[in-house]
């Protein structure tokens, strides 16, 4: 079977004399992890996407992401523990190399720090807490004063996000998946047998569904009540002043980093050695404009700019900080609470809804596409995702 897209694929059937098991609609890492798990248990599995998957390889914002333990939820902990052990399985089936582990340093008050810590140490992972004479003696880079307090997770890296996507994209294919590109569906029609219509192709079905969406979640399921924030983030790109100091930014010197500025309006920020750009680092603000599906904006704000460069400025006294080297965008699809939502549609026992990631989706894509598939057979999820229910929100569907 040959699946087509507006590229030059050709179709040998229509769509609508297809029964699949299982159809994803989205195909960011999370949906094309939940593809993959679909398709590798053996179950007939498509996945679409109003868009191209191609235009995802290399994307806007560079191709580095964030993994860690750290985090102040424990639902957090297990389900990054399932996406090492399935990264370190696929690393070794494909032989290439799909992350760097670089520790990470997460930096906030004492009380929050040392909270921080009681989480992830109950969960038995590996850390450090360090003063800040530590943090500064440790990376060279940063000054911060007596207040300062981090927190060393030695477990934390970067994410090579593109090297992700084509992985698990590739694996998918190999266990027989099927996929078609730019296919926006405008309607699920529940029931036994699920019906996806659009405006273009024929009508698809399937005997399960795993809604994948990501900022226009709200608009492919108009029952659900829970509405999403969607940000544009600016992430900045900054380096050394001096080219001696070039070395201090590379992966094996520089960890991955979080801040936790409870000491200048309890801004969050993330940086990430030089991996996107030679030369530069990742440092931007966990925040940015706010916009509705479909309409993102052309300019952004640059008080999204001139925070993280304020913050260089005082703590990172050898970087350039009188204007980043570059500035990319990313979106977040946020949820009320900011946590993750996953939950079936409302008594829809064969559809599976999993959206508004927040932000952190990319690195627990791996370990939600194995729960959501599983999920949708009916099985109970091999980790506890109730925190994630959409029930915390209430009435979270209409009739």
């Amino acid at each position: 079977l040959v699946l087509a897209d507006f590229v030059g694929r050709a179709m040998t059937m229509r769509m609508s004399d297809e029964l699949w098991d299982v159809v994803v609609i989205g195909s960011g890492i999370f949906g094309t992890c939940a593809a993959y798990h679909a398709a590798k248990q053996g179950l007939r599995t498509l996945k679409i996407d109003q868009h191209s998957f191609g235009h995802r390889k290399g994307s806007s914002h560079g191709s580095s992401r964030i993994i860690r333990y750290a985090h102040s939820n424990p639902a957090w902990i297990p389900i990054v523990k399932d996406t090492y052990e399935q990264i370190a399985e696929l690393e070794k089936i494909r032989d290439e190399k799909l992350w760097l582990n670089t520790g990470l340093v997460w930096m906030g008050s004492e009380e929050y720090v040392n909270k921080l810590g009681k989480t992830i140490g109950d969960a038995g992972c590996n850390h450090e807490i360090l003063d800040n004479e530590q943090i500064n003696q440790r990376f060279p880079l940063f000054t911060y004063d007596k207040q300062w307090k981090g927190l060393f997770d030695p477990m934390g890296g970067v994410i090579l996000a593109d090297k992700w996507m084509w992985a698990f994209h590739n694996e998918f294919l190999r266990h027989g998946g099927a996929y078609i590109d730019w296919i926006k569906i405008t309607q699920i029609e529940q029931g036994d047998i699920i019906t996806l219509h659009s405006q273009y192709y024929d009508s698809i079905r399937c005997k399960k569904l795993i809604v994948a969406a990501g900022s226009w979640v709200n608009e492919l399921v108009p029952s659900l009540n829970v509405k999403s924030k969607n940000l544009a983030l600016s992430v900045c790109y900054w380096k050394p002043k001096e080219e001696k100091n070039a070395p201090l930014v590379s992966p094996d010197k520089m960890p991955v980093f979080i801040i936790d500025d409870q000491f200048d309006g309890g801004r969050g920020y993330f940086g990430i050695p030089t991996v996107d750009y030679p030369g530069a680092i990742k440092f931007g603000e966990h925040g940015g404009d706010q916009f509705a599906p479909g309409d993102e904006p052309e300019t952004h704000d640059k008080i999204f700019v001139e925070r993280p460069r304020q913050h260089l400025q005082k703590h990172w006294p050898l970087m350039d900080s009188e204007e980043p080297f570059r500035v990319d965008h990313c979106k977040y699809t946020m949820s009320p609470d900011g946590a993750y939502l996953i939950d079936y549609l409302g008594d829809n026992k064969n559809i599976v809804l999993c959206s508004m990631l927040s932000g952190t989706g990319f690195k627990c894509a791996p370990a939600l596409g194995r729960i959501v598939t599983d999920m949708v057979q009916g099985k109970e999820p091999p980790i506890d995702i109730s925190v994630f229910r959409a029930g915390r929100f209430g009435e979270p569907f209409s009739q």
